[in-house]
């Protein structure tokens, strides 16, 4: 009899402590981009940020074919375009830009930034630890060097808390980019 209160009292335990260490696992700590005003051409339908000085602006393919860019802060490329957006007669046009290109749910710039590399669904983000949810590139002129971003998601997340923490980090480093 003592020894099944002993496994109870001891289940219990086990049971109380589980339940302490996941009430202590901490959410990480979201920070707004409250740096200058941003103007953003996007490929598809804007994204809701919190964020009230950056604006958004819609354009097509081929206006990055043949409009200047340099009136934007950056180009991103939602999720429903990248199928498109991997077309190797855009690879040039990523790589030769003075502002950086964000791939929105994809988890390598390769796809992109290689003419002969295909997109395909390997290509997308996955809940995976480590995956990144998003992507940029810039060529920095000066060095002649490929700079590139990543922008993950962790396991235990809030999708849309964690989706709008991943843009304001997008801004964040446009923001630190000297044009």
């Amino acid at each position: 009899m003592n020894r099944k209160i002993g496994i109870n009292y001891l289940s219990f335990l086990l049971l109380l402590l589980t339940f302490s260490l996941t009430a202590c696992t901490q959410s990480p700590v979201f920070e707004l981009y409250e740096g200058r005003p941003l103007e953003i051409a996007v490929i598809g339908e804007p994204p809701e940020v919190n964020e009230e000085q950056v604006v958004f602006r819609e354009i097509s393919f081929d206006q990055i074919a043949s409009e200047e860019l340099d009136s934007y802060d950056a180009v991103i490329i939602r999720e429903n375009n990248l199928s498109e957006a991997a077309e190797g007669k855009y690879a040039d046009i990523y790589l030769n830009s003075t502002i950086p290109f964000f791939f929105i749910s994809a988890n390598n710039h390769i796809p992109f930034t290689v003419k002969e590399t295909g997109y395909n669904e390997s290509w997308h983000w996955t809940t995976g630890k480590g995956e990144s949810y998003a992507v940029g590139v810039l060529l920095i002129k000066e060095s002649e060097s490929l700079k590139s971003w990543g922008f993950s998601i962790g396991d235990d997340y809030n999708e849309d808390e964690h989706i709008k923490d991943i843009y304001s980090s997008i801004f964040k480093e446009i923001d630190e980019l000297d044009h």
